[in-house]
């Protein structure tokens, strides 16, 4: 019980040396927690990225308003107006 004890306090002063030191430099703590992200995490956060775009993409292309006609009559105008959708 009094070694867990112990070990316990000599971990919450190991930490708090630590926070000290994270205190006085900054970059200790960017350096400690700073590590990149499992590979695994970053190939399907792109797989998303690029399915994401590849489905705006085909929604875009497939817009009704495409196919329609800048002409009110059948007589079409000389200057077609465009129109951003």
């Amino acid at each position: 019980m009094m070694d867990s004890i112990a070990l316990a306090k000599a971990i919450e002063l190991q930490n708090q040396a630590r926070e000290e030191q994270w205190r006085r430099r900054e970059d200790l703590f960017y350096l400690d927690y700073g590590r990149d992200p499992w590979p695994l995490f970053t190939c399907i956060g792109r797989m998303f990225a690029g399915l994401r775009s590849y489905r705006h993409s085909i929604k875009k292309a497939d817009r009704l308003e495409m196919s329609r006609s800048a002409c009110v009559d059948d007589s079409c105008c000389d200057q077609a107006a465009s129109r951003r959708a």
